[in-house]
């Protein structure tokens, strides 16, 4: 999952949130320094990770999308489920998308002091844009896989893999409906933060 899955799944405050994003920047972080509502947060986002690379339902749609892409589907169906999150948010949350980006903007930043400098400058930017709450938007499913693409070190084809998402589109879709649910119930249960 991405960053508002992410979110959506961690405790209504910014340590919890700073961990659940934080796990994605680990090389940058001291963990021993880090308090323990951060650490939690980042066993969460290692759960919510773990638990959906082992779902059957993410494991099917891997055999569904093209061959040029199979190595960048985990990553295609990141971005792309953090869309469907957020065009179906009412059916989740209470709060709607744009207050509860706000809201998380706003946790995120008291928690900064215990953020790695790329972390940090992410976030800010991400706020600045409202990126998260244009998930909603398919444009920005394709802007970030381009972006994902930048960041890799090696030559690959994620920058052209949004075709490929539209052509999945409908059945990334469903599959979201049967697999989120489960991963909110599985993730609860763990009583990771709690």
């Amino acid at each position: 999952m991405n960053y508002l899955a992410h979110l959506y799944l961690s405790q209504d405050n910014g340590l919890s949130m700073a961990g659940n994003l934080m796990a994605d920047f680990l090389k940058h972080v001291e963990l021993s320094e880090l308090p323990p509502a951060v650490l939690n947060g980042i066993e969460n986002h290692r759960a919510t990770d773990k638990f959906t690379d082992h779902h059957p339902v993410v494991l099917g749609l891997k055999e569904d999308f093209h061959p040029d892409f199979r190595r960048f589907v985990p990553i295609m169906l990141d971005v792309t489920f953090d869309h469907m999150l957020a065009k179906s948010w009412n059916d989740y949350h209470d709060l709607e998308l744009t207050e509860f980006t706000r809201h998380a903007y706003a946790q995120l930043a008291e928690a900064e002091a215990h953020m790695p400098e790329v972390m940090r400058k992410r976030l800010q930017g991400m706020a600045k844009r409202d990126w998260l709450a244009r998930y909603i938007e398919t444009d920005t499913v394709e802007k970030t896989l381009q972006a994902i693409s930048d960041r890799i070190r090696f030559e690959n084809s994620l920058d052209q893999s949004f075709s490929e998402v539209m052509r999945q589109y409908e059945l990334i879709e469903r599959s979201f409906k049967v697999f989120f649910p489960e991963l909110v119930t599985h993730i609860q249960s763990l009583k990771l933060e709690q």
